[in-house]
């Protein structure tokens, strides 16, 4: 399930769009204690990502001249665990737009449970390259409008 909601999580971002998405915690996720290993929630925000570009009509498709701003990557990671995620099931990943720059953008995300229980947060960076130089290079005036339009005003940093 996908959906636009209002976020009211994260400081200073009542007023930004959020996109909601539900990944599926699944057995194999999990860590000898039964709960969702560390390094996996990295995995649910990268879910949430790209169906947030597939939603938008930026698909991953072979042409890079089709969709020039699919050659990004990810830059830093940052997660901060709050409560331990227990056993398999819905998790609801929200994301939404911290700072869009020339040829950088973050977002920020955050997990959450069934019951709306913060299990991890955190940031996501990425810098879109140049096919050919692999340099750092603007994102499409395209992208940028549908960040800003569905996620919400950048914040200046």
């Amino acid at each position: 399930m996908t959906e636009a909601i209002v976020h009211s999580g994260a400081p200073d971002s009542a007023k930004q769009g959020t996109f909601r998405y539900t990944s599926h915690v699944f057995f194999d996720e999990l860590d000898a204690m039964g709960f969702l290993h560390n390094t996996r929630y990295a995995v649910h925000v990268e879910r949430a990502t790209a169906r947030f570009f597939e939603g938008n009509g930026f698909f991953w498709e072979a042409s890079i001249e089709n969709n020039p701003d699919k050659f990004h990557v990810v830059r830093r990671f940052e997660v901060d665990l709050a409560a331990p995620y227990a056993g398999s099931g819905p998790l609801d990943v929200d994301l939404w737009l911290d700072h869009l720059g020339t040829t950088s953008l973050r977002y920020g995300f955050r997990c959450l449970g069934p019951q709306g229980q913060l299990h991890a947060s955190g940031l996501r960076a990425v810098v879109k390259l140049n096919a050919e130089t692999f340099r750092p290079e603007p994102w499409t005036d395209r992208w940028r409008a549908t960040h800003l339009s569905l996620l919400g005003p950048a914040r200046s940093t």
